[in-house]
Formats: structure tokens, C-alpha cells, sequence
């Protein structure tokens, strides 16, 4: 039953994707099935929708973190069927071993991150998604919301080093040379 109902969503992933004139590249299966999964550019609430369509195309269980106010009903019933993270932004420290303390309860944990602070009004990401990595120490890897091709691609993943500095440059160089410019400021 689950081989069925994993080609079904498959098949919906595939649609939603055919639908909105995009495609979606696969993650390599060697990465594994603990991984932070950080998108950008985030510049709508629909990112979730993206995160989701992701997660049925490449036949993994991901978690979309996404506001708590987006859980009123009917919403919650969908939502909670798909395994998604609501966040109170008003408990910022929390989160992270909110998040990380999940990697130790499943044996297969993918939350989704659209990190805040790639919309036209704030000039710094928000490093959340590092944090929670480095405390699980699991990867991040790097999917990126190609606007021009109309992709969802994934650019590679990497393993948080000792300098937080350090792997936001990193970060930064790899969707820069995708074409995607990461708001750090002086990091």
C-alpha cells in the first residue's frame, strides 16, 4: 500500500510541478534521510506548497517548518497530514532545539527551511537553519527556486564546520554561482 500511495504522490508532485510550467531535480541519494533542507529564495507563502511538491517527487517524508498562523482549519487537516512544522517566531531560541531534539526521536527527519530574510524588505538572512544543523549535526543542503528556468534544483549539501562565518560564506558562493545573490551583509 505505501509503494501505491508513494507513486500517487509522486504523480501529484509531478503535476503540480507540469502545471505551474516548472520541473523538480532529484536529491542524491546518498545524502541520506537526515538533512536540514534550505530553500531559496523565499518570497511568498507559497513556498510551502514548493517544499511539498519537493518532498512527493523525491518520495521523502519532508517537513515544511512554516508559520503557526497558518494553522486555523481547514488548513491544520492537510497540514498535519504532511508532517508540517508550525513555528512561533516569538520563541526564536527555542526553535532550533525544538527542531534538533526531533533528528533524536525519528530515523528519518527532513524540515524544511525558507529562511527568513531574502524578501525586498529585509537586508539579512536568518540562521536558523545552521543552528539546527550543527546542534543535530546533520547537512544542509542547498535547494534553490529557480525563477528564470523554472526549476527546483538542488546545489549540492555540505556538513556545518567550526565557523558559522565560514559556512554562510560558503552558502552564499554556491547560490551566488547558481545566480542567486544571499543577503549576509558584512557576515
Amino acid at each position: 500500500m505505501n509503494y501505491i500511495f508513494s507513486w500517487i504522490k509522486y504523480g501529484i508532485g509531478m503535476l503540480f510541478f507540469k502545471m505551474l510550467g516548472w520541473t523538480c531535480k532529484k536529491v542524491p541519494k546518498e545524502i541520506g534521510d537526515k538533512y536540514v533542507l534550505i530553500g531559496f529564495p523565499h518570497n511568498t507563502n507559497m513556498d510551502a506548497p514548493f517544499g511539498i511538491g519537493f518532498s512527493f517527487v523525491n518520495r521523502v517524508q519532508t517537513s515544511p517548518m512554516i508559520k503557526k498562523e497558518w494553522m486555523f482549519w481547514p488548513m491544520t487537516i492537510i497540514f498535519k497530514a504532511m508532517k508540517v512544522v508550525p513555528i512561533d517566531r516569538s520563541a526564536a531560541g527555542d526553535i532550533v532545539d525544538q527542531v534538533a531534539d526531533e533528528f533524536l526521536k525519528r530515523d528519518k527527519f527532513i524540515p524544511v527551511v525558507f529562511p527568513e530574510g531574502t524578501r525586498k524588505d529585509v537586508k539579512l538572512i536568518k540562521t536558523g537553519f545552521w543552528h539546527i544543523a550543527e546542534k543535530a549535526n546533520v547537512p544542509i543542503v542547498f535547494l534553490y527556486k529557480d525563477a528564470q528556468k523554472k526549476q527546483v534544483r538542488i546545489l549540492g549539501h555540505m556538513v556545518t564546520g567550526k565557523s558559522k562565518k565560514d559556512d554562510l560564506i560558503k552558502i552564499r558562493d554556491i547560490y551566488r554561482n547558481a545566480g542567486y545573490e544571499i543577503p549576509l551583509g558584512d557576515v
